[in-house]
């Protein structure tokens, strides 16, 4: 009697240590993709200039703590300019206007961009300006909406 009795407790403990650990692995594993998807950061680099973008998908029509950095990587007359571009589901395109790196701002933040017919694709775009005319695009970078 005093053997079947612990044969019976030894089971029950081995049948516990398995199913705890294997319930508790997927949960996580399943959580942790979606989150991660959800916060960008970008950034692309050329001749003289660069800019770099974050933000978080909020969902597919909105994107929310928008970052825009500038920096001016050549000493040549020239200063650049960064902004966002999205493009809708209809195709249509929208962008922020050009923060231009000049007398030391090169920080901008924006609380968010809504769209109604959704965000499709997000795009950081950087050019070279020579006073207030347009020298010639530096390089641009994106993203598609994983919300979408």
């Amino acid at each position: 009697m005093r053997t079947r009795g612990m044969m019976f407790a030894a089971a029950a403990l081995a049948a516990a240590a398995v199913t705890v650990p294997a319930t508790a692995v997927p949960a996580a594993a399943t959580t942790a993709p979606a989150a991660a998807a959800a916060s960008v950061k970008l950034s692309c680099s050329g001749n003289g200039g660069k800019g770099s973008a974050a933000w978080n998908w909020k969902s597919r029509n909105e994107i929310r703590s928008i970052t825009l950095r500038g920096k001016d990587t050549k000493s040549d007359g020239r200063h650049p300019a960064v902004r966002i571009v999205w493009t809708d589901k209809k195709g249509h395109t929208s962008a922020t206007p050009w923060r231009h790196v000049r007398d030391g701002q090169n920080h901008w933040s924006t609380p968010s961009i809504y769209d109604r017919d959704g965000i499709q694709y997000l795009e950081l775009a950087v050019r070279k300006y020579r006073g207030n005319s347009v020298d010639r695009n530096v390089c641009e970078a994106g993203r598609p909406n994983p919300r979408a």
